[in-house]
């Protein structure tokens, strides 16, 4: 059951993201005169779908049927994306065969090149366009709660935040000379995009204040390694068991899911990423877990396997700490849905430049079709607030991803136009099918390594 749900989750997510994309390139070609003899979701053969010449029909189309200036919508078996079959351009199909033949005002190759980069930052808009629609739906129906807390009560040892000497204890005082009350304000001041660096000002536990000098590398390096709190967690986050494996060593000791995590081998817990840390730290070795059920706390001593899991799913909770609550209106909203956009943007971004600079591990940081389905699963479980933000946070990463100057993607094919827009000539169909089938033999080995990483995961 639990499998379908996932399955459920990841379909309704990526049928959204690519319906909204694929939405875009189809709009865009139009408006430029452009024809698109297919709309699809979904990849492979053709399930069933509908058009004005045939109407409604399954399986494949008959090959003697003309479309014109029409266009077959269909579903495809494979739910792993979509694609729209503009008439005169080398894509995915590497279908040469109106190439062969002289140009058609119709056709993609005919157009200018402005008209061309339109229609290929189409799916690119349209993606960021939904993200801050849904950002900004949830900021105007369910407003924000503030954290009230500055306070750090865990760095991640591997982040550019611990590396540019903030420590577990420090208390944020201010950022760039502008004092800060919450936690919001310090991600959001830290998330800025100037000055680089950020002066942060800090108190000790001692008492002394300083200031540490924070980088937008250092930044985006922690945001990479430890998803959501730039390699740094607030003090006072309550860790929870939110399940357990029967059948690993959490599930032997009789741990329950509820039961509060206070400690590990006396060290307090802050964050999901510190105990992950510890207990992946200790393979082969016993910890001993301080836990709190109801009015009773106690111990459980645990045997990291040769996984480094104990079979423990975390929850975090911030609920008992002091929260402010914001209200938005309209115009607010989208602002902010806006500025959540582009600072999600910012951050997948700049994660991808540290990993091909190789300060962040491509392992720990790639997600592929395995690991978003099983969180598109969780953020649906836990609300439709949460999988409207993952779905946004999806729509993002799919619009930075689909710019990279990579054949077979939006990037790669605005890199043809560019060139062709300097040397204002066409490049050849030969050139750009030959492209187009190196780019497509790397991106299914990358994504034959994404799902490698998923499996052993």
């Amino acid at each position: 059951m639990e499998f379908l749900f996932t399955a459920f989750a990841f379909v309704v997510l990526i049928g959204i993201l690519v319906f909204v994309h694929e939405l875009g390139h189809f709009l865009a070609a139009k408006w430029t005169g452009m024809r698109a003899d297919v709309f699809a979701i979904g990849m492979g053969p053709r399930v069933m779908g509908w058009n004005p010449i045939t109407g409604f029909s399954f399986g494949k189309l008959s090959e003697d049927v003309e479309l014109g200036d029409k266009t077959d919508y269909r579903l495809c078996a494979l739910p792993i994306g979509g694609y729209v079959k503009i008439v005169g351009m080398v894509d995915e199909s590497l279908d040469t065969e109106t190439m062969a033949s002289a140009p058609q005002p119709w056709e993609f190759r005919s157009k200018k090149n402005w008209q061309k980069a339109i229609v290929l930052v189409a799916g690119v808009f349209m993606n960021i366009v939904l993200a801050i629609a849904l950002y900004a739906a949830i900021n105007m129906t369910k407003g924000r709660d503030e954290l009230l807390v500055t306070t750090v009560g865990y760095v991640s040892t591997t982040s550019g935040v611990h590396a540019a000497g903030i420590r577990s204890g420090d208390r944020i005082l201010a950022i760039d000379g502008q004092t800060v009350e919450s936690w919001d304000a310090i991600i959001r001041q830290l998330l800025s995009t100037s000055p680089n660096p950020h002066r942060v000002t800090v108190r000790r536990p001692s008492g002394q204040q300083t200031d540490v000098s924070l980088s937008a590398d250092a930044l985006v390096q922690g945001l990479a390694s430890t998803t959501r709190d730039v390699g740094m967690a607030p003090a006072g986050a309550r860790l929870s068991a939110q399940t357990v494996e029967l059948t690993n060593s959490a599930g032997r000791a009789d741990i329950k899911p509820g039961d509060a995590i206070l400690a590990i081998d006396s060290i307090a817990v802050a964050s999901p990423q510190q105990m992950i840390g510890i207990v992946r730290s200790s393979v082969g070795k016993s910890i001993r877990l301080h836990l709190e059920r109801g009015d009773s706390t106690f111990f459980k001593d645990l045997t990291v396997g040769s996984s480094g899991r104990v079979g423990i799913g975390l929850a975090v909770s911030y609920e008992h700490l002091p929260t402010r609550h914001i209200d938005y209106g309209v115009v607010e909203a989208i602002s902010k849905g806006t500025s959540d956009a582009v600072g999600t943007a910012g951050m997948i971004a700049g994660s991808v430049v540290q990993m091909v600079r190789g300060t962040v591990s491509a392992k720990e940081s790639i997600g592929g079709p395995i690991a978003i389905a099983k969180m598109a699963g969780n953020a649906m479980e836990s609300g439709v607030d949460t999988f409207l933000i993952f779905m946004a946070l999806i729509s993002v990463s799919l619009a930075v991803m689909n710019l990279l100057p990579l054949p077979g993607l939006d990037g790669g094919h605005l890199v043809f136009v560019l060139v062709e827009t300097i040397i204002r000539r066409e490049i050849s169909t030969s050139i750009k099918i030959r492209v187009q089938q190196i780019g497509m033999a790397l991106l299914l080995a990358l994504m034959a390594y994404v799902l490698f990483l998923d499996l052993t995961r």
